[in-house]
């Protein structure tokens, strides 16, 4: 078997504030919409959103945190700081390796950002 993708499902408590913010704040452009639930991408990243209402596996909204490898970040964070993206870590270089910072969206689901220092 070859992995060839992944999809990170975020459960959120209000689905249209939260498609609001992803897409109007993060830049994330639909894909699909089913109900309550709904399809993001931003490149080639993809991130599905999980209303309370949606049938299936339930997870408790705020509980998501992953990171999101980046060619750039600098004019990202900028952009984002001014359409009001919630800021939880500032952007900064890592003694990991990384040049990274966090935002959380309105349930607290956190997203970290970040490029290879080199």
């Amino acid at each position: 078997m070859k992995a060839l993708s992944l999809t990170a499902i975020i459960h959120v408590t209000d689905l249209n504030k939260a498609l609001d913010y992803y897409k109007d704040v993060l830049g994330f452009k639909v894909d699909f919409e089913f109900g309550e639930y709904v399809g993001l991408n931003y490149d080639d990243v993809a991130l599905h959103l999980n209303g309370v209402t949606n049938h299936g596996i339930k997870k408790a909204p705020g509980s998501a945190h992953f990171a999101i490898d980046c060619s750039e970040v600098d004019a990202y964070y900028d952009l984002i700081s001014k359409q009001g993206a919630i800021i939880t870590v500032p952007i900064a270089d890592r003694a990991y390796g990384l040049r990274d910072f966090a935002v959380e969206d309105p349930d607290g689901n956190t997203l970290v950002f970040g490029k290879a220092i080199v």
